[in-house]
This record gives structure tokens, sequence and C-alpha cells, in this order.
């Protein structure tokens, strides 16, 4: 009693493509919805049917190529998802690696330079880190100094900033 109704109600969420609304109810007693023929494919590139060498475009497009062609087969869906994001996971543990090694890498080409670069950059040694804080509190000082006095008398800021 008062369950008749229930099939047309249930949650259906809306699929991936705009263009039609599908869900489980939905489907013909017959299972006539494509199914993705890849689902138990170790590979993400060859489950999304991709080249290991393809760019992060051609992933994309093709994630969202079988999510459109297979809307509505949750299994297919899921399948195609987790190759994406396997995928998109790779690639960004690379960038972050290549981030982390950066630094080592510089270091390793200032290693091989020429003497004359390495004398250049000894030129340029950065000072101890308490002249720095004692240079940055002084600027600050006069900033704050100059802000707090500038209707009195003028470019005070300028003018001490350019006599240091």
């Amino acid at each position: 009693p008062g369950y008749e109704n229930t099939r047309k109600t249930a949650f259906c969420p809306l699929s991936r493509s705009s263009k039609v609304a599908r869900c489980a109810v939905d489907t013909p007693s017959g299972g006539n919805m494509p199914t993705f023929s890849r689902i138990k494919v170790w590979d993400p590139y060859k489950r999304l049917g991709i080249s290991p060498y393809a760019s992060e475009e051609e992933i994309w497009g093709s994630r969202n190529f079988l999510l459109e062609q297979y809307t509505g087969h949750e299994r297919s869906e899921e399948s195609i998802e987790a190759a994406f994001e396997k995928l998109l996971m790779t690639s960004f543990r690379r960038r972050k690696k290549e981030k982390i090694n950066l630094k080592s890498r510089l270091k390793k080409q200032v290693e091989e330079s020429p003497p004359w670069f390495k004398n250049l950059l000894n030129f340029v040694e950065l000072p101890p880190k308490d002249v720095i804080f004692r240079r940055l509190f002084l600027f600050a000082f006069m900033g704050g100094w100059s802000i707090m006095n500038s209707a009195e008398g003028g470019p005070a800021f300028q003018v001490c900033s350019c006599c240091d």
C-alpha cells in the first residue's frame, strides 16, 4: 500500500552530459544500454584509448568523449573516471617531483658552470639574514613614519630612502 509510485519518484541524478537525464529507473528491462568494453583493462592509457605520450588535452578529451558515450552505465563511468584520475595523479606527482628537484638541478647547474660564472655569483652573494632583517625593519619603520607624518612635511620617506 502506497508503494506503487515509488518507481516513478526514485532519485535520479542527472548524467554528466547536460543533454539527457538518465538513471537506472529509465533503463529498459533488457538492459540495452551500451557498456564500456575496457572496464577491466589495467593500463589507464589503454582503458582511455590513448597513447602513453598523450597530452593533458588529449586525456581530457578522451575522458569527456567516453563519458558522453557511456552516460548512464555506472560501472563504465566509474572505470573511465578511475583511469582518468590515475593519469591525473601521475601527472601531479611528476610535476611535484620536478618542482622539488628544481633547487637541486639549479645547484647542479651552478656547480657545472664555468669559473667566471661562479665568481660572478660569489660577487653578488646574499648578506646574512640578520642584516636583511635589520634593513627590513629600518625601511618598514621609515615607511610607517612617513605615512603617519605625510600631511606635515612632504616626501620624507623618499628623501630618507635615497640617502641610505
